[in-house]
């Protein structure tokens, strides 16, 4: 096994670990709105590691990035002294990844129960760093800042964080990648149709926004963008003379039909190239990356629709 997936393996077997931890203490907390604030010497304990472990997975990611290659060998190590979140999130966008709660033992009802982002976590206008250094300095005095809140939002970060580093984990099944969190994903069929008939028609600020609160993405694998183009193009002509009113709809009334329903469309007018996509974790990608990967669909559609 190559070194590099070695490690890759041995974090996310930590954090799975630092998951089954939190998992069983629900057999003595129930994990609801009213106990968030539950302390306790094992939550601190258990903050404690997962934030060590939420250091040294940035300075990985942040030993991949751009910026860091750039620098020579003494500024590189100097630069792993200090914090590298600044560095990654530029990258990542880590500041704007939503993951939600999919555990059937955690009963959040308000906060929780929609996608939240565990990177801006705050808690009495402290963040988990500044947590993290208060309970590891002086324990005894600021056990209460070491609450389940903290200690899920923690994890939160982790479970991205592990995301980025081993991206091999996108190919396992969910409950395999993390038994307590889901990423959010981004649609294919949303970005496609909204510009389809004009290819930067969409508002490139909320296309962003869209995309960087996703963990992974959707997209239309290379064989359907390069295989029987001309039956693919027919198929989703088709399927736009027909729905050609839900179409013309604004991305993020589109995003939400999505959301609601497996398909946008009944499952007989629905185009071979949207049925079987490909979903990859999304490492920073935007609209342009969209728009490359599927010009030869624009042009094309375009063609036709002249014709």
């Amino acid at each position: 096994m190559p070194r590099a997936l070695e490690k890759e393996r041995l974090f996310f077997q930590i954090y799975q670990s630092l998951e089954k931890e939190l998992l069983e203490m629900t057999d003595y907390i129930h994990f609801s709105e009213n106990n968030l604030d539950v302390y306790s010497v094992k939550l601190a304990n258990f903050i404690l590691r997962a934030n060590v472990e939420c250091e040294s997975l940035l300075k990985e990611l942040y030993k991949k990035t751009k910026h860091f290659n750039s620098l020579s060998e003494a500024k590189q190590s100097k630069a792993l002294e200090n914090s590298t979140y600044r560095e990654v999130n530029a990258v990542y966008k880590l500041d704007k990844k939503k993951i939600y709660i999919a555990s059937e033992i955690f009963y959040f009802q308000e906060k929780y129960s929609e996608p939240f982002i565990p990177f801006v976590y705050k808690k009495n206008k402290k963040d988990p760093i500044q947590i993290y250094n208060a309970i590891k300095h002086d324990k005894v005095n600021n056990l209460e800042k070491a609450d389940l809140e903290t200690a899920i939002n923690m994890l939160g970060t982790l479970f991205i964080l592990n995301s980025y580093f081993f991206p091999e984990l996108i190919q396992k099944e969910q409950d395999d990648r993390s038994k307590i969190f889901r990423g959010k994903r981004a649609y294919i069929e949303p970005l496609f149709l909204s510009m389809f008939d004009k290819i930067d028609k969409l508002n490139k600020d909320e296309v962003e926004n869209y995309l960087s609160s996703c963990l992974y993405f959707e997209w239309i694998s290379d064989y359907y963008l390069t295989e029987n183009l001309p039956y693919h193009i027919s198929d989703i002509s088709g399927m736009l003379e027909n729905h050609l009113n839900d179409v013309n709809l604004p991305l993020d009334t589109l995003i939400e039909k999505r959301n609601k329903n497996e398909y946008l469309y009944d499952d007989l007018n629905y185009p071979v190239l949207f049925k079987y996509s490909t979903v990859i974790t999304n490492t920073g990608e935007d609209i342009n990356y969209f728009r490359k990967k599927s010009e030869q669909i624009f042009k094309a559609l375009l063609e036709k629709q002249e014709e």
